[in-house]
């Protein structure tokens, strides 16, 4: 039932998209969707090194991490971008926050739903990862921009 309610929430968070222009979420499309391609490669290699656990059977582990990776991550960044993008600190602060947030209490909640749990990854190091991997994606946006131009 858990698993449910989080699905049907990822998707009723993306309606919050009627709130950012359509300029903007074309604008950051790309980078949303390296971001996910390269998240989504991530959960799947921690999966097959045990860096955490997806609960369920394969389809059932394979749904729960799509409705992480394709339902509440891309649409964070398209909110994290549109809100900060063009101030670095800004930028690097709402990651801090977005990432401490989810890696402390969201997973604290999504582990006790049954959802995911962390076994060789602890948060401090999705913490780290996502910091590192937000930085990347700024400079891969920043490129992108200089290349339309």
């Amino acid at each position: 039932m858990g698993t449910y309610l989080i699905r049907i929430g990822a998707v009723l968070l993306w309606g919050s998209l009627v709130f950012i222009p359509r300029k903007s979420i074309k604008r950051f499309m790309p980078v949303t969707i390296l971001s996910s391609l390269i998240t989504m490669t991530g959960t799947f290699i921690g999966l097959n090194y045990n860096l955490w656990e997806i609960k369920g059977n394969a389809r059932r582990k394979l749904w729960n991490a799509l409705t992480l990776v394709l339902g509440l991550f891309p649409l964070g960044n398209i909110w994290i971008y549109h809100l900060t993008y063009g101030n670095f600190r800004r930028y690097v602060l709402a990651n801090l926050l977005n990432n401490i947030i989810y890696g402390l209490p969201i997973i604290t909640f999504l582990e006790k739903m049954n959802f995911i749990k962390y076994t060789k990854f602890s948060r401090f190091h999705h913490i780290v990862v996502a910091m590192i991997y937000s930085t990347i994606l700024y400079g891969y946006q920043n490129l992108y921009d200089h290349s339309e131009k």
